[in-house]
């Protein structure tokens, strides 16, 4: 690492003045994209809710799987897009779609990879929503009440399960997109297995990194999400300069 995680932080916000916007729109892009597929997932996994609890996992994660596809190919794009406002680049709403016009199979099956992993870190999460959805935690029954502590109790074990995943799983392949954007020679599997490279010894500082942010995720609460305007683009460069400070590579892709 050449420069310090605040350093890092620092370069991120300095080269996000005058990109917000432009970001910000992209992320609604995304959002409608992903919320339109969670719609469509949600029709399809409805005739399986009274098939049992064990189906209902089985076929929120397949669907959910599919979505996460989606996701990371998108995700993609706005790692080119972080990337170029980290290099001073120019920069387009067309970078999010990066992913469907440059060697889209191997974005394919890299997002198919990742959105796997995801997946798996995500089950946590999908397994105490599930089972709250079984109870009829969500059910307009005023018959079948669940106690408050109960509901605490899952979501505190599926999002400390998440996070335990992705720390553990998800981000020794955290870089794969970012050398796929970089790196037209590499296979999607060169990305993965050289991500992994890259990440060895850096997992805890990769975490301190994501914890340093958890002040303007709170503040995001309270804003009732307003404040993810400013904070979604700034994560997503902070990670593109990570990137770049990682791997040393300061070359315009």
């Amino acid at each position: 690492m050449t420069r310090s995680l605040s350093q890092i932080r620092e370069d991120s916000r300095n080269a996000l003045a005058g990109n917000y916007l432009l970001f910000f729109f992209v992320l609604v892009i995304t959002g409608v994209m992903t919320w339109t597929a969670n719609q469509i997932v949600s029709v399809l996994a409805l005739p399986f809710g009274g098939a049992g609890f064990f189906v209902l996992v089985l076929v929120n994660f397949i669907l959910d799987f599919l979505v996460m596809i989606l996701a990371k190919m998108l995700q993609a794009g706005q790692f080119f897009l972080s990337l170029n406002i980290a290099r001073y680049n120019r920069v387009s709403v067309s970078d999010l779609f990066l992913a469907f016009r440059y060697d889209a199979p191997k974005a394919f099956q890299l997002s198919a990879v990742l959105a796997l992993i995801e997946t798996v870190c995500l089950m946590p999460m999908t397994l105490s929503l599930s089972n709250l959805a079984y109870a009829g935690a969500f059910s307009l029954d005023a018959g079948r009440h669940i106690p408050a502590w109960m509901i605490l109790i899952l979501a505190v074990c599926g999002i400390a399960g998440m996070i335990f995943l992705e720390t553990v799983i998800a981000f020794p392949f955290s870089q794969a997109l970012f050398l796929y954007i970089d790196h037209q020679e590499m296979s999607a599997s060169e990305c993965l297995r050289s991500s992994r490279s890259w990440m060895r010894g850096h997992i805890v500082e990769f975490f301190r990194l994501h914890l340093s942010l958890a002040g303007y995720f709170a503040l995001c609460v309270i804003s009732m999400g307003v404040g993810l305007i400013w904070v979604l683009p700034y994560l997503d460069v902070i990670k593109a300069n990570y990137y770049r400070n990682l791997t040393g590579t300061y070359k315009p892709y």
